[in-house]
């Protein structure tokens, strides 16, 4: 199976910060929404489905938490394997904007995941560096993420403008966060879920340079994959991340950590060990590994 090849990899992801949780510092003026990380975290799962599912809204479990959902369309590159959707919430008057993270079954994927090598990033002017097949993977699929955004505005001009995606999802989203910015457009809310690193530390200058606003990557617990590829690598987050140890009662369970100067090993880099697949493919309540199954 191909998670034994991600098991292998994980093995390496030891970090040594390990602190006691009342070391914690929860930030109440963050600006985190965890209701509405909620809702993208659906969005989310449904990316996972069947295309034809996710254009029709029948997508079991996630479809049916968010029922409010129009104006769905595909966008996917062949050749690589990476898709997404976009769509208009109506009830939230929200322009949604989901990137898949990587299939299971997909060895395509599985190279872009495993490709850590940097190459120069074309919007920095300071240098930054991107993981190389993170950045190709969106590359391919640019154009159609281009598009969407502008036909969704045109269409509902008064619409908050939303990037999510999780684990190689939350990548390509973090590069449509930079893409739409220099583009023009103002995208309102950013909210990725077990992403990967993308880029180096003046990647994340850079990005929070043209975006200071709020963003949030969510992060779970032992979920492996936010310490891929590795600091030691010379790869580091964007902030700010919103940490749970579990979610058993969320709002007292989140934690805030902006991950300035280098990654703060109060939330998931605390760990000194991340290797469970489940904590990755579970946020917010749902795993979306129980969804896939039954929605292709």
């Amino acid at each position: 199976m191909k998670f034994d090849i991600l098991f292998v990899i994980l093995i390496l992801t030891v970090t040594t910060h390990a602190q006691d949780d009342d070391d914690f510092i929860i930030d109440s003026n963050s600006g985190y929404d965890e209701t509405a990380a909620t809702r993208y975290w659906y969005f989310c799962a449904a990316s996972y489905c069947n295309p034809n599912v996710i254009v029709n809204w029948s997508c079991t479990t996630p479809c049916s938490k968010t029922p409010y959902m129009d104006d769905v369309q595909i966008f996917v590159n062949a050749t690589n394997e990476n898709a997404g959707f976009s769509g208009y919430d109506p009830k939230h008057n929200e322009i949604i904007i989901v990137f898949r993270g990587t299939l299971p079954w997909s060895i395509k994927n599985w190279f872009e995941d495993l490709n850590y090598i940097k190459t120069s990033f074309p919007y920095c002017t300071n240098n930054c560096q991107v993981h190389r097949g993170f950045y190709y993977s969106y590359l391919g699929i640019q154009d159609q993420v281009l598009n969407a955004a502008k036909r969704l505005t045109s269409k509902y001009p008064n619409a908050k403008l939303v990037i999510t995606g999780h684990s190689l999802g939350g990548s390509l989203a973090t590069h449509a966060l930079v893409a739409l910015t220099v583009n023009g457009y103002k995208v309102d809310h950013f909210y990725s879920f077990g992403s990967p690193r993308v880029g180096d530390s003046a990647f994340f200058n850079f990005v929070k340079s043209i975006y200071p606003a709020a963003k949030f990557r969510v992060t779970h617990d032992h979920d492996p994959v936010p310490h891929l590829p590795m600091e030691v690598q010379g790869f580091h987050h964007i902030n700010t991340e919103a940490y749970y140890k579990d979610f058993l009662i969320f709002h007292k369970d989140v934690k805030i950590c902006n991950d300035e100067i280098k990654e703060d090993s109060r939330c998931s880099n605390q760990n000194l060990v991340d290797l469970s697949v489940d904590d990755h493919c579970n946020y917010l309540g749902y795993n979306l590994a129980i969804g896939v199954l039954v929605c292709q």
